[in-house]
């Protein structure tokens, strides 16, 4: 029905019958799903899986709002998990702000047989509401399947307490579930800022040494170069989780990544194989394409 058609039913202005159905699709009363196998950006797509030879793309749009942007890209990844979780027996979730953001849209679909594992430990003290054991928790509630958790921090204290806490037999036989997994959904965290979760947990010394080593960026708190590959080190040797060889030997590989202070890391990632599928924005898009054309 119209606008018109709706207000001279119930006896409304048509005016007003546009700003109740505004103030309801705010609320979450009224939603615009549209389903369709074609997409606004599929050009966008093609071009990009082409240019780094990657199994699918999902690009959501741009804004200038960026809670906005950090919403399309949610959507979109929760696209991509719709579509590949059914497929996968096992998948491992690293930590990332991107992969939290497709937990509102992330529809609820039984999978029998499915498990959900971290990649990596958890935060340890005062909880920052995000870390890869509650995305497995939540992201297990939606397709009603296991969940696996590894019983150690992300970020040991010291190379020594890595070692002695990689070794333990809980954290051992989580890892090795999720090195077996067929699917991996993961964030790509950069450099600068506040563009990576673990990043901001480092001293600014630690991240001086990351820079000195040519780290551009990381998934689940493995850094790499701009070769893609592993930037060894003090840092690395305290992380609790899946190493990069290990990461990548995973068949199928989603990065989840937007925004301009990301797309060093996330070109690195996708040159070299990092992930083999990509959930982006339009405007980081671009700029991957642009990078990549003006390298040639």
């Amino acid at each position: 029905m119209t606008h018109h058609e709706i207000g001279a039913l119930l006896g409304l202005s048509r005016v007003k019958v546009t700003r109740l159905l505004a103030e309801a699709r705010r609320s979450g009363i009224v939603e615009i799903r549209i389903h369709s196998p074609s997409t606004p950006f599929g050009d966008l797509e093609a071009a990009l899986a082409a240019r780094f030879g990657l199994e699918q793309v999902w690009v959501a749009p741009s804004f200038a709002d960026a809670d906005r942007t950090y919403d399309a890209v949610g959507l979109a990844g929760a696209e991509a998990l719709a579509a590949l979780v059914p497929r996968a027996s096992t998948v491992a979730v690293g930590l990332s702000s991107a992969v939290a953001a497709t937990l509102p849209h992330v529809r609820s679909a039984p999978v029998p047989g499915l498990g959900f594992v971290p990649l990596a430990g958890s935060w340890g003290g005062v909880s920052r509401g995000i870390s890869p054991h509650e995305l497995v928790l939540r992201l297990g509630a939606s397709f009603e399947a296991e969940t696996y958790h590894l019983p150690a921090p992300i970020l040991a204290s010291s190379p020594e307490m890595g070692r002695a806490l990689r070794a333990d037999p809980g954290v051992r036989e989580t890892l090795r579930r999720a090195a077996e997994a067929d699917l991996l959904v993961a964030g790509v965290g950069g450099m600068t800022g506040s563009s990576g979760l673990l990043l901001d947990r480092l001293s600014e010394h630690e991240r001086a040494e990351l820079d000195g080593a040519g780290a551009v960026g990381d998934i689940s708190g493995r850094f790499f170069g701009p070769d893609g590959a592993s930037v060894t080190g003090e840092v690395d040797e305290r992380v609790v989780g899946l190493a990069l060889t290990e990461l990548t030997a995973i068949p199928q590989r989603v990065g989840i990544s937007f925004g301009p202070q990301k797309v060093g890391a996330l070109r690195a990632a996708l040159r070299h194989g990092l992930v083999n599928m990509a959930v982006t924005d339009v405007e980081t898009a671009r700029a991957l394409l642009q990078d990549e054309k003006e390298s040639d």
